[in-house]
C-alpha cells in the first residue's frame, strides 16, 4: 500500500466519530484529544487532508497517517497497514497487475482549464453566448444552476468533422472548495449529424461529475446518465440524496479507474439509485459496486422518453423526485 495514496485518498472526517463544520474551505470542530469547540481543523489539499489541533498540536499541519499514528500510538507501518485494509483506493492496473493511482490533470493543465471556464461562465451571459443561454434557458435550467455549477459556452473546434461548433462549457470540478478541476465536457447544441454530441478538453480525466457537491450526511447516492440529467435533479436539492454522473458514456466495457472512483465514493451510502435508461449499463454499474441498488429507467410516454431534463421541462420532475427517490 502506497502512503501517498493513502493520504490522498482518506478523509481525515471519516475517521472521526462526529461531524465537523464547514468554514469555507476548513472543517472545525473538537479535538478528538483535548476536546475543546473549534480548535480541530482539517484543510482539503491537493497531497491529501491535513489537521492540526491549536491547543495540543505543534502548531503544524499533520497528514492522515499521523492521525492514526496518534490516534492508536502505533508506528508508521502499522498505521499505513490499518488505513490501507479499511479504505479503498482509487486506482487502476497496470499490464502487470500492479495497482498504480489514476494519473489526474496536473497544475498547469488545471489553470488553462479554469481559464477556460472562466471566460466561458462569462461568454455565456454576453451577446455572444446568446445561443448557449438560449439553450440552457429550454431545458431548464436556471441561471443558479448555471452560476453554482460555472457552466459556460464556447466555440469549440471538432476535431471529428473538423468543425467550429457551439457548445454548452460543462466542467467537472471534484472538491467543494472549488479547487480542483479534472474534465472539461463541450456539449454541442448545433444540428451537426455529422459530429459527436460530446468532446472533453485534451488532457481531461472524467473521473465523477458533480463530487464537489456531495456532503457526507447523505444516505443515498444517485448515479445518473448525462450531466444535464444531473443538473436538473439537483436544482431541487432533494434531501439526503448525493447527485453524481459520469456523463453520456458508450456502450462497452467499464474503465478499472472509473469502476474504482465509484466503489470509493459509494462506498458510505446507505442506498444506491441507479438511473440509466441501457438496462446492460446498469447492472454493469451494479455488478461493479456488489450491492444491491434500485436501478430506474425513464418512463415513456407516447414514444417519448422521459429522462430527468425532459421531466423538468414538462414541470413533472418534483413529483418524479418526491415519489420516486424520497418516497417510502
Amino acid at each position: 500500500m502506497d502512503a501517498q495514496i493513502v493520504n490522498q485518498t482518506t478523509k481525515i472526517t471519516s475517521l472521526l466519530k462526529y461531524e465537523l463544520k464547514r468554514a469555507g474551505a476548513y472543517y472545525i470542530g473538537p479535538c478528538p484529544w483535548c476536546g475543546g469547540v473549534d480548535r480541530f481543523t482539517v484543510k482539503r489539499a491537493p497531497e491529501g487532508d491535513r489537521w492540526h489541533c491549536r491547543k495540543c498540536g505543534d502548531g503544524k499541519y499533520h497528514n492522515v497517517i499521523d492521525f492514526i499514528m496518534r490516534r492508536d500510538g502505533c508506528d508508521f507501518k502499522t498505521a499505513l497497514q490499518t488505513l490501507g485494509e479499511g479504505v479503498p483506493v482509487i486506482a487502476t492496473q497496470n499490464e502487470k497487475g500492479k495497482i498504480k493511482p489514476v494519473p489526474l490533470p496536473g497544475p498547469q493543465w488545471q489553470g488553462q482549464a479554469f481559464r477556460i471556464v472562466d471566460v466561458a461562465a462569462d461568454r455565456l451571459f454576453s451577446i455572444e453566448g446568446r445561443q448557449g443561454l438560449e439553450y440552457l434557458e429550454r431545458r431548464g435550467i436556471t441561471r443558479a444552476t448555471r452560476c453554482a455549477w460555472q457552466i459556460g459556452f464556447a466555440h469549440v473546434h471538432d476535431v471529428i468533422s473538423k468543425k467550429i461548433r457551439p457548445a454548452i462549457v460543462i466542467p467537472w470540478i471534484t472538491k467543494a472548495d472549488l479547487t480542483e478541476i479534472v474534465c472539461i465536457r463541450y456539449r454541442f447544441i448545433d444540428a451537426d449529424s455529422e459530429g459527436p454530441r460530446y468532446s472533453c478538453l485534451a488532457g481531461s480525466v472524467p473521473s465523477v461529475f458533480g463530487a464537489w457537491d456531495i456532503l457526507e450526511s447523505d444516505q443515498t447516492l444517485l448515479l445518473i446518465e448525462g450531466e444535464i440529467n444531473a443538473l436538473s435533479i439537483w436544482q431541487f436539492r432533494p434531501h439526503n440524496i448525493s447527485i453524481i454522473s459520469f456523463g453520456s458514456e458508450p456502450e462497452g466495457e467499464i474503465p478499472e479507474a472509473r469502476a474504482a472512483i465509484l466503489r470509493h465514493v459509494a462506498r458510505n451510502y446507505k442506498h444506491i439509485v441507479i438511473w440509466m435508461d441501457g438496462p446492460n449499463r446498469a447492472k454493469q454499474y451494479q455488478t461493479i459496486l456488489a450491492r444491491s441498488c434500485l436501478k430506474l429507467q425513464s418512463p415513456k410516454r407516447e414514444g417519448d422518453k422521459l429522462d430527468a431534463n425532459r421531466l423538468l421541462v414538462l414541470g413533472e420532475l418534483p413529483a418524479f423526485i418526491e415519489t420516486v427517490l424520497c418516497g417510502p
